[in-house]
Order: structure tokens, then C-alpha cells, then sequence
């Protein structure tokens, strides 16, 4: 006897309790044009194919919120997999500034051994400055600032991993730079 053809929606509710076979099918279904939306927004298959692995264990661990009366869901596994293409960009995007950076600090170190001592020196100077300028601020903003900024995390990923809210990691973070930018001026 053949098995009954389910629509999208009815197989992402019974993924949602539990149905592997109906989280299977969806693959089967979705699969293809999610891995297309990905791979025009990340423009690199690699980033695609591994986006859309993590987009689905995500839907899997999320299919128990869908509700069919709000959307179908393909669209509701579009929202999805878009904000984490979108999560995945801005880290690509702020690990290639982190790279350039050090390529930049990279170069000034080594112009710094051509230049006069008096530049030297004050270079150093503010690198100093912001080191410093970095420990004033209360631990939970510099921490927040430092996933964001040198560990290159989204703020997505820093909410998920320290278990807060993502307002309170933006809230922190905007703060936290404010107050850095303060300090700076006050010691520039």
C-alpha cells in the first residue's frame, strides 16, 4: 500500500512531533530550492552547502513553532535559512575587515621600523590608549565587545551562546562603544 503525500505544511507539523520520515520528505522537497536561495546569497557553493546542513538542523529543532494559519512553510523555512545566510555574511564579512586589519597593523609595524622614534612612540601611545580605554569599560561590555569585534561573532551567535537576550547584546555592545568612544576622546 502506498504511503499518503502530505503537503509541506503537514509534514513540517509531524517533523515538529517527531516524524523523521516526514522531516526526511520535506528535505526532499525543500532541499533544492533552499540550496538555491543560498547560493545566490552567499555567491559559493562550500558556504551554501553547509548553510543549507545547518538551516535544516535548525527547521528540525524549530518545526514544533510552526504554525500553518501564520504562513506556509516554505516560507517560514525561508526566514529561517535567510537570517542565518545573513548571520553567516556579516561574519564572513567581519572576519575579512579583522584580516585586513592585521594586514594594515601588519604593515604599520613594519613602516613603524622605518619611522622616526617620535612616531614610534606615539603610536604605541594609542595602542595603549585604546588597550586601556578597553579594560575601563564594565566586563560585560568589553566582553560582549571583544566576540563582536575580535572574535568576529554575530550577535546572534553571542545571544545563543551566553544564554541572554539578542536586545541586551546590542544594547551592551552600542553602549559599551559609546563609552569607549568617551574615554578615547577624553585621552586623545
Amino acid at each position: 500500500m502506498a504511503q499518503p503525500e502530505y503537503s509541506e505544511e503537514e509534514l513540517l507539523q509531524r517533523a515538529g512531533r517527531g516524524d523523521a520520515r516526514a522531516f526526511d520528505r520535506l528535505y526532499d522537497l525543500l532541499s533544492p530550492r533552499l540550496f538555491g536561495l543560498l547560493r545566490q546569497m552567499l555567491t559559493d557553493e562550500r558556504e551554501a552547502e553547509d548553510m543549507l546542513q545547518d538551516g535544516f538542523v535548525q527547521l528540525w529543532s524549530k518545526a514544533s513553532d510552526f504554525d500553518p494559519s501564520l504562513s506556509k512553510a516554505f516560507t517560514w523555512a525561508v526566514m529561517i535559512f535567510r537570517h542565518k545566510a545573513i548571520d553567516r555574511m556579516r561574519a564572513l564579512g567581519r572576519r575579512n575587515r579583522l584580516v585586513e586589519s592585521a594586514a594594515l597593523e601588519h604593515a604599520t609595524l613594519a613602516d613603524s621600523v622605518h619611522m622616526g622614534a617620535d612616531d614610534a612612540a606615539e603610536a604605541g601611545e594609542r595602542s595603549a590608549l585604546v588597550r586601556e580605554a578597553l579594560n575601563d569599560l564594565p566586563k560585560e561590555q568589553r566582553q560582549l565587545i571583544e566576540f563582536a569585534f575580535l572574535k568576529g561573532l554575530t550577535h546572534h551567535v553571542i545571544a545563543e551562546s551566553l544564554g541572554i537576550p539578542l536586545g541586551t547584546v546590542k544594547t551592551n555592545i552600542r553602549r559599551g562603544l559609546l563609552c569607549l568612544r568617551d574615554l578615547l576622546k577624553g585621552g586623545v
